[in-house]
């Protein structure tokens, strides 16, 4: 019997390059054309944490979020992993992965908001992160008490080089964190990743 997953690289028959079309000019949101040949996307793999890719040490920084709540982000170089300097896009080869972007920021934002308005709550909720790159708000949601989280990317190496040490750097700092705390309290065991 296979052991329960963790990290899921793609979702079967999930074609990006075909999602959004430009009808106007019949062309997509890359500049291929509708006739255009289009590489196939990656086959779908499963990672699992232990499939971390350590070739160098992980670095990561600070992401201060809205209300004083910090997570970490980790760095890494493009061309370490796909092998192309200076790119937010390949199409067919690299989504923009290893990128933070704003919007990942701001959707942490507004999901800190809401759960402070009391208009949200993961607690026990099982959450699927999809184009997940640095993981934020998958990583948020599981601190926040969901009971699972997937995360999902196009690239394989994304999972690998950067979620997976990423979701395991804020675990492991939001543990210290919490073993620091005057009143001794631990964590609930729905704040860690686990399987089914």
């Amino acid at each position: 019997m296979r052991a329960p997953s963790l990290f899921a690289a793609c979702l079967s028959g999930l074609t990006s390059h075909r999602l959004l079309q430009n009808t106007e000019k019949n062309q997509g949101i890359y500049g291929v054309t509708a006739g255009d040949d289009i590489l196939p996307p990656p086959p779908p793999i499963e990672v699992f944490p232990s499939d971390v890719v350590k070739a160098k040490p992980f670095v990561a920084e600070s992401v201060n979020l809205q209300g004083g709540f910090t997570l970490l982000k980790g760095q890494v170089n493009v061309a370490d992993v796909v092998g192309v300097a200076n790119a937010d896009l390949i199409p067919g080869k690299y989504e923009g992965g290893l990128k933070l972007w704003e919007c990942a920021i701001d959707l942490l934002n507004t999901l800190r908001q809401e759960i402070q308005d009391g208009h949200l709550s993961f607690r026990g909720k099982r959450v699927l992160e999809l184009g997940c790159g640095h993981g934020l708000p998958g990583i948020f949601a599981c601190l926040k008490g969901a009971s699972l989280v997937h995360f999902q990317d196009f690239n394989v190496e994304v999972l690998r080089s950067l979620t997976i040490p990423n979701v395991n750097s804020n675990l492991e700092h939001a543990r210290a964190r919490q073993s620091c705390m005057s009143d001794g309290g631990q964590m609930s065991k729905s704040n860690f990743l686990s399987p089914d």
